[in-house]
């Protein structure tokens, strides 16, 4: 059990583990996607609460521990106050578990999906400077494309961008013949792999 403020000022808890293992408990997936894993009705004003809250997500069998920072506490993340254990990496904020956690489900790597979108986001950015868009991954078509909603195009509207798989694989080669080079590298900071590294959003 979590103890939670709501902006009412009724505090209470929720039953909303701090470590899932996605082995045990994949519906979890689903639920993250959705928006409803941190969600919870506030038993005082009724308000829908969608939670910020750290948690980890445990994945045995793909050796995968990822760990959920919230989005206010991003600066200590990329200070470097927040310590890893052995082989677990960060989030910072619900979009980009949401989006990670479909990265990881359909196979692909972090670093080179990260590079895809900063590709992409400075295209959009070179066609219209006064946009600061952010692109969360959705999902592999049935044919291998890459779907990724793009926020901050128009306002109040979610445009649906598809990629094709080819320009993925280049950047994964690309990865795997130099995962040293500067373009990369710029993406990870410790544990913490961003294109947020790169692009400061206005």
């Amino acid at each position: 059990m979590r103890k939670i403020t709501c902006h009412c000022e009724q505090e209470f808890s929720v039953d909303i583990p701090e470590t899932v293992d996605l082995d045990k408990n994949p519906a979890i997936l689903s639920d993250v996607a959705t928006g409803t894993f941190l969600a919870c009705v506030c038993p005082a004003c009724n308000a829908e609460l969608h939670l910020d809250l750290r948690t980890t997500f445990e994945w045995p069998s793909k050796g995968i521990v990822l760990t959920l920072i919230p989005e206010l506490e991003r600066l200590s993340l990329l200070s470097g106050a927040i310590a890893p254990r052995a082989g677990e990496t960060f989030v910072a904020g619900y979009a980009e578990l949401a989006d990670r956690l479909a990265v990881l489900s359909a196979g692909l790597e972090p670093v080179a999906i990260e590079a895809l979108k900063l590709r992409l986001l400075e295209r959009a950015r070179e066609t219209n400077p006064a946009n600061s868009p952010t692109l969360i991954f959705e999902r592999s078509t049935e044919s291998g494309d890459l779907v990724f909603h793009a926020h901050g195009v128009r306002d109040g509207e979610v445009a649906v961008t598809t990629v094709p798989r080819r320009i993925y694989d280049a950047i994964l080669e690309e990865y795997g013949k130099n995962p040293d080079n500067e373009d990369f590298k710029a993406l990870v900071n410790g544990s913490y792999i961003s294109v947020r590294n790169v692009i400061v959003e206005d």
